[in-house]
């Protein structure tokens, strides 16, 4: 019978415990993400992404906005690789290859920094990266094209990279 009661009191703890954990879990986001100028987006990556709901710190946060920031760098550099393919030398395009390659670097540069508590280096390497994205977003306007083939992805990622700054300066 102690075993039957030792197991009821752990269900009881786990089912009184949880919800709360969870609670603390969406006010931790919820706090970290008012003050971003992209509150709806940082809410949905974090809270979508496993680590970043079960995140206790605000720097975990961090690591997971940068961890986004960073897969849609790469999905923007591999489609602008495959657009490549399809072009006769735009010049947009092969700029654009070498500053998300760039990017790709700082934030690899960035994860780094965040790991080692080097938060002012991940402010300068994220505000690089996104100077990065402007460069190539604006060399399209440069060459005259009507639409950027790169589509909402490059908005995207810069929302990502804001959110990334505005948590990051929380941790200082």
């Amino acid at each position: 019978m102690n075993t039957i009661s030792c197991s009821k009191v752990f269900l009881v703890l786990l089912v009184t415990l949880l919800p709360h954990q969870i609670f603390a879990d969406e006010k931790l986001i919820a706090s970290a993400c008012d003050k971003t100028l992209y509150k709806q987006l940082c809410t949905k990556t974090l809270q979508n992404d496993p680590e970043g709901s079960s995140a206790t710190s605000f720097e975990v946060l961090s690591k997971v906005a940068l961890k986004h920031a960073t897969s849609t760098a790469t999905q923007i550099h591999d489609k602008v690789i495959s657009l490549l393919k399809g072009s006769s030398g735009n010049k947009a395009l092969k700029d654009c290859k070498e500053n998300y390659e760039d990017a790709l670097d700082q934030l690899g540069r960035s994860t780094t920094a965040l790991a080692s508590k080097r938060y002012n280096d991940v402010n300068t390497w994220v505000s690089a990266v996104m100077s990065d994205a402007d460069s190539c977003n604006e060399g399209f306007k440069d060459v005259g094209a009507t639409n950027n083939p790169l589509g909402s992805e490059g908005t995207t990622f810069s929302q990502l990279c804001s959110i990334v700054l505005a948590i990051t300066n929380q941790l200082k």
